[in-house]
């Protein structure tokens, strides 16, 4: 190998490293209308910069040895419209654990006349509600899989927060019920015959 043709495999070594050092740095921070949000921030910091977000959705939930239940690990949607990539924010505990980036955003809700395949295990909430809309009817499930955390004698469990919704897709048409956990589809079932 020359040695230019070694400069320009260096050059090229140099730009990709440079590219996936910002890809990075990109999910660790998050800009917003006024300033970045970085790893760390507080929800009031994030709500300052950026502003109210879209959705927010409890992903893990804490149960203390008493019954009470607080939300541990929170995820908030921003939705800039369908230009832009959905950006996702998820707090632990009060904090910014981790930015992510999601597929294009939309302009509005759709109403509920989706086509039922559109409902598919795999998709974010915020996907659903961008393909199909806010659901019919909604309901929280009691978790399955507790964790136990820490200390074996702790009294708290973590647990992933479940629910289902509920489509009608039109009369004579079979309803679908959607199961998520932890902010993404697990099951899609269909249901009764709408009249």
């Amino acid at each position: 190998m020359g040695g230019l043709d070694l400069m320009r495999h260096a050059g090229s070594l140099a730009m990709l490293i440079a590219l996936l050092l910002f890809a990075l740095q990109a999910e660790a921070s998050m800009r917003c209308e006024h300033g970045i949000a970085k790893r760390g921030d507080r929800t009031f910091e994030v709500e300052r910069l950026c502003g109210e977000p879209d959705l927010r959705e409890p992903l893990e939930l804490t149960v203390a040895g008493d019954g009470t239940v607080i939300t541990s690990v929170e995820r908030w949607y921003y939705n800039h419209g369908p230009r832009r990539l959905v950006r996702m924010v998820d707090f632990r505990d009060g904090s910014v654990l981790r930015f992510q980036s999601g597929g294009y955003g939309y302009r509005e809700f759709p109403g509920t006349l989706c086509a039922p395949r559109l409902l598919q295990r795999g998709m974010t909430r915020m996907e659903l509600l961008g393909e199909c809309g806010p659901p019919d009817a909604q309901q929280t499930l009691p978790p399955t899989r507790p964790r136990v955390l820490a200390h074996p004698h702790a009294f708290q469990r973590s647990v992933p927060a479940r629910e289902e919704w509920y489509y009608e897709f039109g009369p004579g048409q079979l309803s679908r019920i959607v199961t998520l956990e932890s902010g993404r589809v697990i099951r899609v079932e269909q249901g009764r015959r709408t009249r």
